[in-house]
């Protein structure tokens, strides 16, 4: 990929996005980010490169006084923290970050409060002493005056990325920011919905309320998870084929239902209202095919792309964009090996965009082809029989369809329709 396209593109949105964390208030994202420079404001004489994009400084004035008396080179990207600022190209929105490099410490911590409903709330990628940090130091290069990557070969902290540090400081995050968000919630319920007829703080109470139920279910989720696998571990030891297969079948459906389940708070997670904008067609279908590249690496499947049409659509974003990953992951997972995936684009005189995504992989039975769009049904063995269900309504939601066209032994055809602009 090109460095001119690149730049077009906010990856570091798509990393928070693709992060898949529990949104956290901005008070916890702001003891984050001085948990992340602490180590280099304690040790004021170690040498190290901060990059620093942030919009408020409010209660964060005092630790980025101190980091002016570290041996730290500081470069921003905003017009509000000291430092040379590097921005080439306006491109990132509303995304903020911290990315942080010494000798012997990594850091880096992503959030953007656009991509959540609730007022001052993000998801956040962050990453410590990891060498995942060197590829956000990337993308930050694509689009920064001085070449950054010098730095990625100068420091390195870890020359692997370290899993379990990173998974317990995101525990430690979710654990802190729900005393935060309890306290709100008492306040809340202590008389802002009796008392008030604001629409908008309700519609945030509620939707903080739904964002921690959902964080207690995960818990308990993953309780059933730790010892679904305890019981099939200890299956193996047991003599009687019979109980066996019968238990076995049992932790079987048990997962099967948690993945349900989880897929269910996933999606209460992200409810919020259609945001209907006007979009680039080419650039959000480029976005899709580069956010499962990888996925599609893995069994060597390729993309075609015709129709000629790069107007634009009228679609929420992030609703248009989750669809196209979804038909594209279902596309992949049918064709096995050496796929292809054409996707073609054709105007209607109503006004609307038809896009054709086909595979030539297995295809569906026809008794699976008029259920594949009911709440539930799956045809994998570990699927929760969602991704299409919401898909199909999120597309109406935004005044379009889903439909399946053709699927047979010589693949699937889906149909996606859209406003056009």
């Amino acid at each position: 990929m090109g460095g001119a396209n690149f730049r077009q593109k906010n990856l570091l949105k798509d990393l928070i996005y693709l992060g898949q964390t529990r949104p956290v208030n901005k008070q916890t994202i702001k003891g984050l980010f001085r948990f992340a420079l602490e180590p280099i404001l304690e040790a004021q004489s170690q040498k190290a490169v901060v990059l620093i994009r942030l919009f408020d400084t409010k209660e964060l004035d005092g630790v980025l006084k101190r980091l002016e008396f570290t041996n730290a080179e500081v470069y921003s990207f905003d017009d509000v923290t000291s430092g040379e600022n590097l921005t080439r190209d306006d491109i990132w929105g509303q995304t903020e970050f911290l990315v942080l490099l010494s000798p012997r410490y990594s850091a880096c911590v992503l959030w953007d409060y656009s991509t959540e409903n609730v007022k001052d709330t993000s998801c956040v990628y962050q990453l410590l002493n990891s060498k995942d940090v060197n590829e956000v130091v990337r993308i930050i290069s694509e689009n920064s005056k001085i070449d950054l990557m010098r730095y990625t070969q100068e420091y390195t902290p870890e020359r692997r990325s370290n899993e379990l540090l990173n998974k317990a400081v995101h525990k430690f995050i979710d654990f802190a920011d729900s005393f935060v968000e309890e306290a709100a919630l008492n306040r809340a319920e202590a008389g802002l919905l009796g008392e008030s007829d604001d629409i908008a703080k309700k519609y945030e109470y509620i939707s903080t309320k739904a964002k921690v139920l959902s964080h207690d279910i995960k818990n308990h989720l993953s309780v059933i998870d730790l010892y679904s696998k305890i019981m099939e571990k200890r299956l193996e030891h047991v003599s009687n084929k019979e109980l066996q297969d019968s238990m076995l079948n049992a932790v079987a459906s048990i997962k099967k239902s948690k993945d349900a389940i989880a897929a269910l708070l996933s999606e209460l997670r992200s409810i919020r209202s259609v945001k209907l904008e006007t979009l680039n067609y080419s650039k959000v279908l480029q976005n899709a095919i580069d956010l499962v590249h990888a996925r599609a690496m893995e069994t060597n499947t390729k993309f075609e792309v015709s129709g000629g049409y790069t107007g634009n659509i009228l679609a929420d974003e992030n609703k248009f964009l989750n669809v196209l990953i979804n038909l594209f992951y279902n596309a992949i997972d049918a064709v096995k090996e050496n796929g292809i995936i054409r996707i073609n684009a054709e105007e209607t005189v109503d006004n609307m965009l038809k896009i054709y995504i086909s595979d030539n992989g297995c295809g569906m039975d026809e008794a699976s082809a008029k259920r594949v769009f009911e709440e539930g049904f799956t045809s994998k063995p570990a699927g929760s029989g969602l991704g299409l269900y919401i898909s199909k309504e999120a597309m109406k939601e935004q005044y379009g369809d889903l439909n399946l066209k053709a699927s047979d032994r010589n693949g699937t055809t889906f149909e996606v329709i859209v406003p056009r602009i």
